[in-house]
């Protein structure tokens, strides 16, 4: 065989130079890099996202924590009030969740019907307790407390939104109210939600000067009072509340606990 004929190994130097790598397979490696980056940031978001809910729960539970204590302060000063507080609250969120569910949730409900009655701290044990009727003078002192409530309340930041409940629990809806004579829809809806809670409990509830109303007829004198003490939407709701509750619900179990 001839030499030009004979075979030949191929080399290295003999293959074709690599191509440049096509732009289009560049930016794909950029954008799985920056899909990996994202993915990542997301996870530590997600992580941080649930260590902050976390905490901000935990904070919660302090205030309510904190709330608490403020209102067994109130309950040791006026014997009278013990549980009422549990169970006003307890009124309180099962009516506002039929007029405006989003109010039954509001810090402004749920601490202001706790510390209602904070103010009465800065009232005279020996009104607080007295067991015979008040005088005009003493009346006069005893209608101070829902402003000093609002004063006691006003430097807490968490505790601010529960002030126009606190201050506006004793307004009238015929403007006849304490301590600022508030009238219709200028009382805060929160103020009238917890004034009719707040009575139907006193109704209830044993005094050493009276016996207490049963169910029925402390919920027709709440009907009754509907236009002039109390706002006639926010009765309708109570109303309606009040004849769908069984006896034996787990919130008439719960109001039965409160009362011993």
């Amino acid at each position: 065989m001839a030499g030009s004929d004979r075979l030949r190994v191929v080399g290295p130097e003999d293959l074709p130079a690599p191509e440049t790598e096509p732009e289009e397979w560049r930016l794909r490696d950029q954008l799985l890099n920056f899909a990996k980056d994202l993915n990542e940031v997301y996870r530590r978001e997600r992580t941080r996202a649930r260590e902050l809910e976390a905490a901000l729960e935990e904070l919660q539970d302090s205030y309510l924590a904190t709330v608490r204590t403020l209102a067994a302060v109130v309950e040791a000063k006026d014997s009278r009030t013990r549980a009422h507080l549990d169970r006003a609250h307890l009124y309180a969120v099962a009516l506002a969740r039929r007029i405006a569910p989003e109010m039954a949730d509001d810090p402004g409900l749920r601490y202001g019907s706790l510390l209602h009655d904070i103010g009465k701290i800065g009232v005279p044990e020996g009104i607080l307790g007295k067991q015979g009727p008040l005088t005009r003078e003493e009346w006069e002192i005893v209608k101070t407390h829902p402003l000093i409530g609002g004063q006691i309340c006003a430097p807490v930041k968490f505790l601010q939104k529960a002030i126009p409940l606190i201050e506006g629990h004793h307004e009238r809806w015929d403007g006849a109210g304490y301590p600022r004579g508030l009238k219709g829809e200028d009382i805060p809806l929160q103020a009238r939600v917890f004034a009719i809670v707040d009575a139907f409990d006193a109704m209830t509830a044993d005094r050493p000067y009276r016996t207490p109303m049963t169910f029925e007829m402390a919920v027709n004198e709440i009907v009754r009072a509907s236009g002039t003490q109390f706002d006639p939407a926010v009765v309708q709701a109570f109303s309606e509340m009040c004849a769908g509750i069984s006896s034996d619900s787990p919130f008439v179990t719960e109001l039965r606990r409160l009362k011993h």
